[in-house]
This record gives structure tokens, C-alpha cells and sequence, in this order.
């Protein structure tokens, strides 16, 4: 008897594409999503407000930044932390109400583009708690990393916060926006865009995200992309250039950022694929490194907790030596 053959349904084709633009900060990853803004990709109009942090704007939607925000938050995770955080503490009933508000925000917001963006570095952080939001709508997520020198990050977070821009802190951050779930996004489109190749030569860079990420010729217009290249990047705020020989010069630079970097910079570079089987075997090692540096960095999110309640309530110390006084005198 022959066996029976089972026809399999295939599977729907995704109602709409999200591009989510993620990055350490200070990588650029708001001038890669103006540069998707020019290729079409609908990112919106509600965007944070510019600022002396970001004086040429953020172009990231303002409701699903404070959702995302609201996710990190409700885990306990801070701006500058830097702790490993578990999927199963972005999954299941405790997000069940933020998960609602993220559809209820895309249908509102996005409802009518085939292709939209949305711009917030740590999105990779929380990345399990967008995949059953997206899978449910039957949207088809692609990723774009906004990668830049780590040494440059780090002298360009200093200028903005000298504590959180020296090399070490700047380093761990680095790694925890970048490593973790990346692993979760190579059946997807991946395209990473090296911030001072994008302003060397941002016509042929925005010709490789247009390619890499598959988005339709008919979005993008010639006059937008020159507006993108003429206008709106401004080379004067690159206050820093350091090039790959500078990483071996620099021995405060964790070493596998360094290493990450350059495995990511092989992408950007075109000298690897995003698909090639080398590069996500190379990348098992760098996740396989970082997960074996998770007891040092839940021990420094809790000092760094720490510190900040003594802050919050100066007169802790003081109540303290106060108490101690009487049997200082004894």
C-alpha cells in the first residue's frame, strides 16, 4: 500500500515587513534610520523630539519607544544596564499587556504600509518579546545593525556621560546590545551598515541596504536619497575616526568587542554575506564568550543598583555616621 501523502498548506504570505534598526548607542543607529526614511521605509511621524544627545533628530516613533522602554522597565532593566536577560522574562503573562499595546500601536500607526520601520538600539535586549507581537500579525521582521568602532562609541558617549563613556562601561553596553539574540535573527533579512562608511559614501551604502534588505525600487526616489547624502548628514558632528589597526593599540578595549566588531565589520564590508555559515558559526563563540561573562555583569548591575538608591536618598550615609557616633565616643 502506498503511504498517504499529506499535503502541507504553505505557509501565508506576511501581511507587512518591519525593518528594526538596533545598535549600541552613539553608533549611529538614528542616521540609519533616516537613512531607511529615505528609501521608502515608513518610520512614522510621531518621533522623540531632537536634543544636544542627537542634534539632527532620532526618527524613532515615540509610542513604541516608551512601550519599549515599558518592557525593560517592567524587568527591572535600566538604560545602562547590563545584565543577561533570560526569554522567559520577556515571555508569557507578565508582558501579556504590553504585547496588546505594541499590536494595538503598529495597526494604528502602520496599518496602511506594506514596509515600516522603528528605531530603538536595545531592541535585540528584548528581542523575544517582539517575535510572538510580529509572528501573531503576521509581519516578517528584518534587522539592520548600525555598527561604529567601539572606541569611537566610547569617546562619543563620554562626551555626554565621562562615567559610561570610559572604556570598559562603554564596552559591556557595547556587547549587550549587540550580542545577545542575534543568533534568533538569521532566518531573517540581516544588513549591517558601518556608520563611517555610511558617511564616506552614503549613495553606495544606501544602494546596499536598499539590495541586502530586498526593499521595492519603486519606494525609494532619487531626490530623497540626495537630500539623505547633500542635507542631512552632517560631517561635522564625527568627532572621532579610529580605524581597525587603532583596536590593537588600545589596551583598556575588551577583547571581544573587539572581535565581535570585526566579524560584524566582514558584513558591512561586503567580504561576507549575511547568510554564510562561517560568519554565524564565528558568532556561536562570541554569544558562547559573552554568556560566560554573565556573573560579572548581573554582580555590576547590582552594585551599579546599589549605588544609585545611596544617591536617591542622600541622607542615608548621614543617618548612618549619626548612629555610630554614641559608640564612637565610648
Amino acid at each position: 500500500m502506498n503511504p498517504v501523502s499529506i499535503q502541507r498548506s504553505p505557509e501565508p504570505a506576511p501581511a507587512q515587513r518591519a525593518v528594526f534598526v538596533i545598535g549600541a548607542g552613539r553608533s549611529g543607529t538614528s542616521t540609519v534610520a533616516r537613512a531607511l526614511a529615505a528609501l521608502g521605509v515608513e518610520m512614522g511621524q510621531d518621533f522623540k523630539r531632537a536634543s544636544r544627545k542627537n542634534p539632527t533628530g532620532f526618527f524613532e516613533d515615540a509610542e513604541l519607544l516608551e512601550l519599549s522602554k515599558a518592557v525593560r522597565n517592567r524587568i527591572g532593566i535600566r538604560a545602562d544596564s547590563v545584565r543577561l536577560i533570560e526569554a522567559d522574562e520577556l515571555q508569557g503573562q507578565v508582558m501579556s499587556d504590553l504585547r496588546d499595546k505594541a499590536r494595538q500601536i503598529i495597526q494604528r500607526k502602520f496599518l496602511s504600509a506594506s514596509i515600516w520601520g522603528f528605531k530603538y538600539g536595545r531592541t535585540l535586549r528584548i528581542l523575544p518579546f517582539w517575535e510572538p507581537v510580529l509572528e501573531s500579525m503576521n509581519i516578517e521582521p528584518s534587522f539592520v545593525i548600525a555598527l561604529r568602532n567601539p572606541l569611537s562609541v566610547a569617546r562619543s558617549r563620554a562626551r555626554l556621560d565621562p562615567r559610561r563613556g570610559h572604556q570598559a562601561v562603554s564596552d559591556l553596553e557595547w556587547l549587550v546590545s549587540i550580542v545577545p539574540y542575534l543568533g534568533r535573527t538569521r532566518r531573517y533579512r540581516l544588513c549591517v551598515v558601518d556608520y563611517d562608511q555610511l558617511m564616506d559614501q552614503p549613495v553606495a551604502e544606501l544602494s546596499r541596504l536598499a539590495r541586502e534588505l530586498d526593499l521595492p525600487q519603486e519606494l525609494a526616489r532619487q531626490e530623497q536619497i540626495e537630500a539623505y547624502a547633500r542635507q542631512f548628514l552632517d560631517r561635522g558632528l564625527r568627532h572621532t575616526r579610529f580605524s581597525e589597526a587603532d583596536l590593537d593599540q588600545a589596551p583598556d578595549l575588551n577583547p571581544v568587542v573587539r572581535d565581535a566588531y570585526q566579524l560584524l565589520l566582514k558584513l558591512a564590508a561586503g567580504s561576507l554575506p549575511a547568510g554564510d555559515e562561517s560568519f554565524w558559526q564565528a558568532w556561536q563563540s562570541i554569544e558562547q564568550r559573552v554568556d560566560e561573562l554573565a556573573p560579572m555583569l548581573s554582580l555590576i548591575d547590582a552594585r551599579e543598583q546599589e549605588r544609585r538608591r545611596m544617591l536617591l536618598n542622600p541622607l542615608g550615609p548621614l543617618q548612618a555616621i549619626s548612629l555610630l557616633k554614641p559608640w564612637l565616643r565610648r
